[in-house]
């Protein structure tokens, strides 16, 4: 397997396919921001193989900043150590999680876009659309500490823009 550092993502091909890839920004030689992690296939170890890599490539910054649950997840459970910093962008996908645990499939939180201090998380599902529906964006409140700025309706889904109490990452 090959480890390959490109400009927004670190990359694990096996046998010339791309497997998985971590999304990264860097700020030299301040931090390496771990944004999310994606792989392939399920079950075939790339994931935890790439977070190997990725957090022995991060020893080259003053800090690793991470917003992946399943980074976290793997630093946790290895009980790895270092400079560590987990973002308000991590609190806000881990409350998201949480909440399609206990929701889906009646409804489903999924993060659109976020920026430096906001992000846009979409609803969707055959939920009822009553008085309650600001209730289902209100729960994601119950553990990212932040704020609702606005919502809108296209079609059959929600739009929430939330404002973080501090920056995301």
């Amino acid at each position: 397997m090959e480890f390959v550092v490109k400009e927004d993502k670190l990359t694990l091909i096996d046998n010339g396919k791309v497997v998985a890839w971590i999304e990264y920004e860097k700020n030299d030689p301040n931090y390496i921001h771990l944004i999310s992690t994606i792989s392939v296939e399920r079950g075939k170890g790339y994931a935890s193989k790439l977070v190997e890599k990725a957090l022995e490539f991060g020893k080259k910054f003053n800090k690793i900043k991470v917003s992946c649950p399943y980074i976290k997840s793997s630093i946790e459970k290895k009980r790895i150590k270092g400079n560590f910093e987990f973002t308000k962008l991590l609190e806000l996908k881990e409350a998201i999680d949480k909440f399609n645990y206990f929701r889906e499939p009646e409804a489903k939180a999924e993060l659109i876009s976020f920026n430096e201090n906001e992000a846009i998380v979409k609803f969707s599902g055959p939920f009822c659309v009553t008085c309650g529906i600001y209730d289902y964006f209100e729960d994601i409140l119950s553990d990212f500490d932040g704020e609702i700025v606005e919502y809108w309706q296209e079609d059959y889904e929600f739009f929430v823009k939330y404002r973080a109490k501090g920056k995301l990452y």
